[in-house]
């Protein structure tokens, strides 16, 4: 069974909240990715492998997504198709 879509307000809060919060995961990934790539380049012992730097660049990826689901949710578009619609994909 479905759930029932949210109200407008309500839509609009939480997407506002997945907004912000996938600015702050990007801004800290950010730093993370800045700090990793200065210590690999840099040549350091202690410098994280390039799967820390890899998996660091893919989390800033899905920050990316994060925010945007937040806006497409503030904007109201629907994903969701017609299953019985007639179309080619």
């Amino acid at each position: 069974m479905a759930t029932p879509p949210l109200p407008p307000t309500t839509q609009r809060l939480v997407g506002l909240l997945l907004i912000v919060s996938g600015g702050l995961m990007g801004l800290g990934l950010l730093l993370k990715v800045a700090v990793g790539a200065y210590s690999w380049n840099a040549g350091s012992p202690e410098s994280p492998s390039a799967l820390l730097l890899t998996v660091n660049l893919v989390a800033l990826l899905a920050s990316g997504f994060l925010m945007r689901w937040g806006f497409r949710m503030r904007r109201g578009t629907s994903t969701h198709r017609d299953p019985n619609a007639d179309e080619i994909l």
